[in-house]
C-alpha cells in the first residue's frame, strides 16, 4: 500500500460518520478518485480548511489497488477557491464545475490536460470576476479533450459550412445539421452568432480572451447548448445547471 504524493483539486467531500470525511478528488498522478480522510470532522483535524471544495491541494494518499476508496494521510492547500464563492453566480458555477467533472471523467483514469483545464478555468473565474465565458471555455475543451465534440464548422449529414448560417441541434447524433438536413426531431437552433465564437477562444488562452474584451453576444447561448451536449453524453441530468441558467 504505497504512499503516493500528488497535487488534486477537491471536487466534493460527504460526511461518513461522527469524525471522518469522503472525499472526492481530481488528482495529477491517479486521476479521480475518492478516499477516506479520517478525524476530518474533529477540532483537531490534521487537515485543516485543505478539503474545502474547489481547493488545490497536496496530498498524500494511501493508493489501495483495487479498492474504490483509498485513504488520505495528509494534505495541504496550495490554492484555495473560497472566497470567491461568496458570491453565489460564483457558487453555482464552481459546484458546476465539480459535477461535470466527478460526472464526466473516468475514475482513475490520469488525465493532465483535463486537470490543468479545471485549474485555468478556477483561476479565471476567481482573477475576472466573469462566468459564461469562463464555463465555456471548460465545457467546449472538455468535450473536445474527450472526443465527444461534434463538428460544429459544418454540416453532419451533407458537410456544407455553417459560416453566417444557424446551426440545428440532432440529439440522436449529438451533432449539427444545416436547415436543408434538419428533420423534425432536430432540436435547439444555434445561431451563426455564437457558432462563430469559437474561433475567438480555440487557439487562445482562457486569460488572453477574457482579457481582450467584454463577453461577446452568443456566449451564453454557445454555453448552454455545450451544457446539452454534455447532459446526452452523460444521460443524466446535472443537478447545478438549472440554478446555472437561473443566476447566469
Amino acid at each position: 500500500m504505497p504512499l503516493v504524493e500528488t497535487e488534486a483539486i477537491v471536487l466534493r467531500t460527504h460526511r461518513l460518520g461522527e469524525a471522518d470525511k469522503i472525499v472526492s478528488l481530481l488528482t495529477r498522478q491517479l486521476g479521480r478518485v475518492r478516499a477516506v480522510a479520517k478525524g476530518a470532522l474533529s477540532r483537531r483535524s490534521r487537515f485543516g480548511s485543505a478539503l474545502e471544495p474547489l481547493s488545490y491541494i497536496r496530498l498524500w494518499i494511501y493508493d489501495r489497488e483495487g479498492r474504490d476508496l483509498q485513504r488520505l494521510g495528509s494534505a495541504e492547500v496550495l490554492e484555495s477557491f473560497f472566497e470567491m464563492q461568496k458570491d453565489y453566480r460564483m457558487q453555482v458555477a464552481a459546484q458546476y464545475l465539480a459535477e461535470v467533472s466527478e460526472r464526466f471523467l473516468p475514475d482513475r483514469e490520469v488525465n493532465e490536460r483535463a486537470f490543468r483545464l479545471l485549474m485555468a478555468v478556477l483561476r479565471a473565474l476567481k482573477n475576472f470576476g466573469e462566468v459564461n465565458r469562463p464555463l465555456l471555455f471548460f465545457d467546449y475543451w472538455l468535450l473536445r479533450l474527450g472526443g465527444f465534440l461534434p463538428d460544429l464548422s459544418c454540416c453532419m449529414k451533407c458537410r456544407k459550412s455553417f459560416a453566417g448560417q444557424a446551426g440545428f441541434y440532432d440529439e440522436s447524433s449529438e451533432s449539427l445539421l444545416c436547415s436543408a438536413c434538419r428533420t423534425g426531431r432536430s432540436g435547439a437552433q444555434v445561431s451563426a452568432q455564437a457558432l462563430v465564437l469559437i474561433s475567438e477562444f480555440r487557439s487562445a488562452r482562457i486569460e488572453e480572451w477574457l482579457r481582450v474584451k467584454k463577453a461577446p453576444a452568443g456566449s451564453r447561448e454557445l454555453r448552454l447548448f455545450l451544457e446539452q451536449i454534455i447532459e446526452a453524453h452523460l444521460e443524466r441530468k446535472l443537478v447545478t445547471r438549472p440554478l446555472l441558467a437561473e443566476e447566469v
